[in-house]
């Protein structure tokens, strides 16, 4: 849980140093270099986070056996499969095989933040914040898959439609999933935001939401094939609404910037991803009633790591903008002159300025060829009052005014081209930040203009943004418990005995049954037992035990020995005894079993017979007798009972009990 925090403490702090303050390209190399490269540490050293994270190795090993034709029938995504039979070509060691599992999630995720975001801590802070971080540590393909789709996120913007599709198209190939952005696109790009709309989206979301069961009941009439689908703890079941606070909120922040300024400035790319995030709570809240649905809020979720920070730094801008009219009235005033405005771009826009400044460059050393001079024009006529904010700017800047909006721009593009785009985009270009103007309301009243004002704005906007994000994320690791996506407490790949000595304590006088109590992971649990040889280990099953072990799990099992667990049966009764890390008695059954043995001079009795599990050590029953696997260590040493657990293996969380 710790490093988590540390990871989101250094995301936000050094963005402080690196990003507010006078950013330059070499400091953002050096703040994404620093908070991804500690990303990536965690990712390659991490161990048994989640159910997926066995079934990766599983399905590499499967991939490994097969031929490079076999593989696309395995039920698998074609890109994903590919991926992973080139990396059996080299190796099939599994921490090689997630340092490039991660490396194809976090390089695209650091370029595309580095290159399209405008506030590159704020993006950071909501890629993990919003736990597509925690995503890539258990779910590998739609993290490779959302991580494809942050890289459309300039066609987006710009309604590049095919290229979006190009890139929808490559995020498939790793997850099906991503096809669920084809409709969001599209209905986000064509359809406006306006009050009407919002009206008809409240509609419709509460219809579906309250009628969510007959829905499914007349989609599986349609596809009958789904039908026991509807029985699943995944459609049965549904999130807290704690859990909607945050995509509410986002919403929330994103309506009330397109109705405003950023609405008028940007239309396009507001009402655009406005939708994104209006989509975005409408999944979230269905998933309070059937959380299998949170996956597809990915991909419209992930825009969101762009988007606030777009609105975020339109906020600021717009601050710049009046604190240098300040500064520069005082100047004036003090007969001084003030350096030109310029804001912050981001690394594509810088990009983009080199290219045009390059061929600016070529083109002048061409034979220029004299044009005839166009005709006089009529002066535009001029309101007083704007002469004179003109005149005043003049006299301020000197020679540097010659061309006024180059002193405003940070592009320093002509006018004449800004405002043909704008037109374009039918942007309302008194809403721009180099055309921002503060103006206090007429009415006088004292609380419209405190919130009207650029320095309250930006304020409220990050304190809600920033704030809820960190208590998401701190809420989730720490009040809850239950993390994101089966990623807490963070486990490293090192062994068992390792992972206490990095904690400070002695391997032989460490308390290991402590660490073992601690764990909630059936394969985390598995692998700590086989690794303390002073330990004996009881297992009997009660009632259902297979449905919840998926094919990770049940490899895992295989490899550490436990033949017929790994290949149990729906109705099958199952003990073992483990001693000295080795399995000296294994057996599975639809008949019930009953086995007595002598162990550490005493006599145990362990029978599994469909509803009972029962393990007699002496003349003590020490199982559980719960659904699941009930499990009993004996420490050998001290002859004591150091813990009782169940594991609910009949569900697919496989989650423990003591």
């Amino acid at each position: 849980m710790e490093v988590y925090l540390i990871l989101m403490a250094v995301t936000v702090l050094l963005g402080i140093p690196l990003i507010e303050i006078k950013p330059t390209l070499t400091k953002k190399v050096i703040y994404i270099a620093i908070v991804f490269s500690f990303m990536f540490y965690l990712t390659i050293f991490r161990y048994g986070l989640g159910n997926d994270y066995y079934s990766y190795i599983y399905i590499m090993r499967l991939v490994d056996k097969a031929s490079f034709l076999e593989i696309f029938g395995m039920g698998y995504e074609p890109g994903f499969v590919l991926i992973t039979k080139l990396i059996t070509l080299f190796t099939t060691n599994t921490d090689v095989l997630y340092v490039i599992y991660g490396a194809l999630i976090l390089v695209p995720t650091a370029y595309a933040i580095f290159r399209y975001s405008e506030n590159l801590w704020m993006s950071s802070m909501l890629f993990i914040g919003l736990t597509f971080f925690y995503c890539s540590l258990n779910f590998v393909r739609q993290a490779i898959a959302f991580a494809i789709i942050l890289l459309a996120y300039r066609h987006i913007k710009e309604g590049k439609h095919f290229k979006v599709m190009v890139y929808i198209f490559i995020a498939c190939l790793f997850h099906s999933s991503a096809i669920i952005l084809i409709p969001i696109y599209l209905l986000a790009m064509f359809v406006r935001v306006t009050k009407t709309t919002v009206v008809l989206y409240g509609i419709l979301f509460a219809g579906v939401y309250f009628f969510s069961w007959q829905i499914l009941d007349i989609a599986v009439l349609i596809l009958p094939q789904y039908k026991n689908y509807l029985s699943l703890n995944f459609i049965q079941n549904g999130f807290s609404p704690v859990y909607l606070i945050v995509p509410t909120v986002i919403m929330v922040l994103s309506l009330v910037a397109h109705f405003t300024g950023y609405g008028k400035a940007y239309p396009l790319v507001s009402s655009v991803f406005t939708n994104f995030a209006i989509y975005n709570f409408f999944i979230w809240l269905i998933s309070t009633k059937h959380f299998v649905l949170e996956r597809f809020s990915m991909y419209s979720y992930i825009m969101m790591v762009f988007f606030l920070p777009s609105i975020a730094n339109y906020y600021r801008k717009k601050l710049q903008k009046y604190l240098y009219e300040r500064k520069a009235q005082k100047a004036y005033e003090e007969g001084k002159k003030v350096k030109r405005l310029r804001f912050d771009i981001t690394v594509d826009e810088y990009l983009e300025k080199r290219r045009a400044k390059k061929a600016a460059t070529e083109k002048t050393e061409e034979p220029v060829v004299q044009e005839p001079e166009p005709e006089a024009t009529e002066e535009p006529v001029v309101d007083e009052k704007e002469q004179q904010r003109l005149d005043l700017i003049k006299e301020i800047l000197g020679e540097e005014a010659n061309d006024l909006q180059s002193a405003l721009a940070p592009d320093n593009k002509p006018k004449e081209v800004i405002v043909e785009k704008k037109k374009q985009l039918k942007s309302d270009e008194s809403y721009l930040p180099e055309n921002y103007k503060y103006r206090r309301n007429k009415s006088g009243n004292k609380l419209i203009n405190l919130i009207k004002h650029p320095a309250s704005a930006y304020s409220i906007f990050m304190a809600v943004a920033v704030v809820s994000c960190l208590w998401y994320n701190y809420f989730g690791l720490t009040v809850s418990s239950k993390g994101f996506h089966g990623v807490v407490p963070y486990r490293s790949n090192l062994p068992f005995y390792m992972e206490m000595t990095n904690n400070g304590e002695n391997m032989e006088t460490a308390d290991k049954a402590k660490w073992l109590r601690k764990e909630t992971n059936i394969m985390s649990y598995f692998y700590k037992l086989m690794e303390c040889d002073e330990y004996t280990i009881f297992i009997t099953n009660r009632g259902n035990t297979s449905n919840g072990l998926n094919d990770g799990v049940r490899a895992a099992f295989a490899h550490l020995g436990f033949t017929k667990l790994a290949d149990i049966g729906l109705g099958e009764n199952y003990a073992a005894i483990v001693c000295d890390g080795k399995i000296i008695y294994e057996s599975s059954s639809k008949q019930p079993i009953y086995h007595k043995d002598k162990v550490m001079n005493y006599d145990v009795t362990m029978k599994a017979e469909g509803p009972l599990s029962s393990i007699v050590i002496g003349t003590k029953d020490f199982s559980l007798n719960e659904s699941g696997l009930n499990i009993v260590v004996l420490d050998s040493k001290n002859n004591k009972v150091v813990d009782k657990v169940r594991f609910k293996t009949y569900y697919v969380m496989l989650t423990a009990t003591r």
